[in-house]
């Protein structure tokens, strides 16, 4: 898949049970490393889309419950359809399946043959080859000029932004520069790993006082063994 767009993911499980005695489950969980969007649930084979009990969208990944059980007398093919981005040159997407309020620890999903629908057999998602992927790219900005008067409009900045390619969590931070590339602030972001993150900035110095109105540069500082160029930009203040 291509860095960092939106991809339809088709996610199709089989359940293997060792004995009738073995328990059935209900719900499963995928994580994806990102937010995924749940687009539809299908079940049996060929598959038809049923609507689950309920959906969780969540940071890392996705908590479908499903409408009916899935036991050994009713062992009916699982396809999960889902939108997600990847940020990294291999991720895997992993899963496991359990029966909601239950004691019962969750089942991890495995790599195999669910179906001949899907062409792989692999719970493994490559991006496609690009040298010359940037580790920070998609930069927006809540407002191009911040305000820090105390009126709740613009009072602080939010910088969006996706990391990539990282090879796992790394120290982050917004630098804050005048024009003549004097550092005026540095606001620490901690430890991110690859995938759509954000900092936030009220405006302020490293001394703790507001900045001057007028234009200011910053960039987003990684600690990485990797050294790229850190592009900087241009921000506005104003009172």
């Amino acid at each position: 898949v291509e860095l960092g767009k939106e991809t339809e993911f088709v996610y199709q499980l089989r359940a293997e049970f060792a004995s009738s005695a073995t328990p059935g489950f209900d719900a499963l969980r995928i994580r994806t490393g990102n937010r995924a969007t749940f687009r539809r649930l299908e079940l049996g084979e060929p598959p038809i889309a049923v609507d689950p009990l309920s959906v969780q969208e969540e940071e890392d990944g996705l908590i479908i419950q499903l409408p009916t059980p899935i036991r050994r007398a009713n062992n009916t093919p699982i396809r999960v359809v889902f939108g997600a981005q990847v940020f990294e040159f291999a991720a895997i997407f992993e899963g496991e399946i359990f029966t909601v309020n239950s004691d019962v620890l969750p089942q991890p999903i495995v790599a195999g043959d669910a179906g001949e629908a899907v062409s792989t057999n692999s719970l493994r998602v490559l991006s496609a080859a690009d040298k010359a992927s940037k580790f920070i790219q998609f930069i927006e900005l809540s407002t191009p000029v911040l305000t820090p008067n105390g009126d709740g409009i613009n009072d602080e900045l939010e910088i969006r932004y996706s990391l990539f390619r990282l090879p796992g969590p790394v120290p982050v931070a917004l630098e804050i520069y005048a024009l003549d590339g004097h550092r005026l602030a540095r606001i620490e972001g901690g430890l991110q790993d690859s995938g759509p993150r954000q900092l936030r900035w009220d405006g302020r110095d490293e001394t703790g006082q507001l900045l001057e109105p007028g234009l200011y540069l910053f960039s987003i500082a990684l600690t990485t063994q990797s050294t790229q160029a850190r592009p900087l930009q241009v921000l506005g203040i104003a009172y």
